[in-house]
């Protein structure tokens, strides 16, 4: 087995979704976290996001995706997938939204390394960091069981 971080962190996720492969999984993380290179590697893995544009007016997709982030445009968010996008046991849905699920893994990121990727990507650092504040808020406030997978 490859001894990458990015294996056992593969691995570690697998080991989870297997367990709760009965369950609607959510899997959570602010902007650059890691969860689009993760779909790649979960079978039945659905991205958030691809599934909630196609369902956005124009309007909708044109306020959610303004910079810089705030929280109001937060709750427009998650407002709307809430509203539109349900889980199904056996297809991990991964995004920056908790929405009605039986079980959430929330991928925490260190600042250290939020702050180096947003900057490589080209992201404002402090609006991932917003959206973690707010996903950490939202998380607890579910009351759903969850687990956090160290991200780095």
């Amino acid at each position: 087995m490859n001894n990458k971080p990015e294996s056992n962190l593969i691995g570690k996720l697998k080991e989870i979704l297997i367990e709760h492969e009965d369950e609607r999984v959510c899997v959570v993380g602010t902007t650059c976290t890691g969860k689009s290179y993760l779909i790649k590697h979960i079978l039945h893995a659905l991205d958030m996001d691809e599934l909630i544009f196609p369902l956005l007016s124009k309007e909708e997709s044109s306020y959610v995706m303004q910079k810089p982030w705030t929280p109001e445009i937060g709750k427009t968010m998650i407002r709307l997938v809430r509203e539109r996008i349900k889980i199904q046991s056996g297809k991990p849905v991964f995004g920056t939204v908790v929405i009605s699920c039986d079980f959430i893994v929330y991928l925490k990121i260190s600042d250290i390394l939020l702050r180096e990727r947003t900057g490589k990507r080209g992201k404002q650092y402090s609006d991932a960091k917003n959206m973690q504040n707010q996903l950490e808020q939202e998380i607890k406030l579910s009351k759903i069981p969850y687990v956090e997978i160290d991200m780095g």
